[in-house]
């Protein structure tokens, strides 16, 4: 297992500022994800860790030990990394074991017919020893590439969106086996610090001891999948940890007057914006709470889920089971209540 420490790292790819001076310490053995929408820098981060670009500034560590600075790089292939990449770049000439095999011989591992044996196994694949990747599907090719990428025990493993060609039910499959490999869960399976990069909340929730989320090349929050979920520090994460609705407008007088609601804030403020997760909304009849219409009823899996239009035309979307034993039609006027803590402000 290896330790990472990006120390105000930025890099211009073509001309633009791609990573912006990003600090980041990763302690030996963690799950870290690099979350955010396309064109954030998370790509270029773990290129940037992976060696296969130089920084214009700052310094990459590994064990305390420079890896990586505007003046000095150690190569990709001396860094003891394992790759997982998008679309898996397995050898099309080479078979599954083949594939499994170079990088075992490129780190000149002992017993290497062996440990790629164990591999195959351990990842499902052992069947398709003698295939070639193109006669693989995707779910079986991106197993082989994960067996490649950890045969040779490295200490660090990087991985670019592994799972976004895979169908949801492979994807949450292919979750737990990585994340039980890289933990070292399995007899003769050295546990690994592993970076991935993913859009998929769903991913980083499940596998990520911390979430780094980034937005124009910078990390804006560092922290743990519950700490994030739970006390976003702006509305992009908010919206990436899922679906919300949001309301903007002007504070007067330190009054930030809502349809759902008057909330105090601080008088020097112009404009706040209030979110609310779909599902924090819930019917009822208690002294608090706002109606709205409802424009829409629908299912959502093993709940419902409402359009509803609030009293100045906005429209949001409410999911919950409660709704599922009350007759609600179309056109209904329905009161709802929220928890005070699960509404979100912002100021703008």
């Amino acid at each position: 297992m290896r330790s990472v420490s990006l120390s105000d790292v930025a890099c211009s790819i073509q001309g633009k500022n791609a990573v912006n001076g990003i600090s980041i310490n990763i302690k030996a053995g963690e799950i870290i994800c690099f979350l955010g929408p396309s064109g954030c820098g998370k790509t270029t981060s773990l290129r940037l860790i992976g060696g296969l670009v130089t920084p214009n500034e700052g310094q990459i560590s590994f064990d305390d030990e420079i890896v990586s600075s505007p003046k000095f790089q150690v190569p990709p292939e001396d860094r003891q990394i394992g790759f997982l990449f998008q679309d898996f770049a397995l050898f099309p000439h080479l078979s599954v074991m083949e594939n499994v095999l170079f990088g075992l011989k490129m780190q000149k591992h002992e017993d290497i017919e062996a440990r790629a044996g164990r591999m195959l196994a351990l990842t499902g694949v052992s069947h398709l020893a003698e295939r070639f990747p193109a006669t693989l599907s995707g779910g079986e090719q991106q197993r082989v590439a994960l067996a490649r990428a950890l045969a040779p025990e490295p200490g660090l493993v990087l991985m670019d969106e592994p799972f976004s060609n895979l169908d949801p039910p492979l994807r949450t499959d292919m979750r737990r086996l990585t994340v039980s490999l890289l933990r070292g869960e399995h007899a003769d399976i050295s546990p690994a610090t592993g970076i991935i990069v993913t859009h998929d909340v769903a991913d980083a929730m499940y596998m990520a001891d911390k979430i780094a989320v980034m937005s124009d090349g910078q990390i804006v929050q560092f922290d743990n999948p519950e700490q994030i979920y739970e006390n976003p520090v702006s509305p992009l994460v908010v919206k990436l940890m899922g679906a919300s609705n949001e309301w903007v407008g002007a504070v007067n007088n330190g009054v930030f007057s809502t349809p759902i609601g008057d909330f105090e804030l601080n008088a020097s403020v112009a404009s706040a914006r209030l979110m609310v997760r779909p599902y924090h909304l819930n019917s009822g009849d208690g002294e608090s709470g706002f109606t709205a219409r409802l424009s829409t009823i629908r299912k959502n899996g093993n709940t419902q889920a409402l359009d509803i239009v609030l009293s100045d035309g906005t429209i949001w979307e409410v999911i919950g089971n409660d709704f599922s034993d009350t007759r609600l039609e179309i056109g209904d006027e329905v009161k709802f209540q929220i928890n005070p803590e699960d509404v979100m402000l912002f100021t703008d």
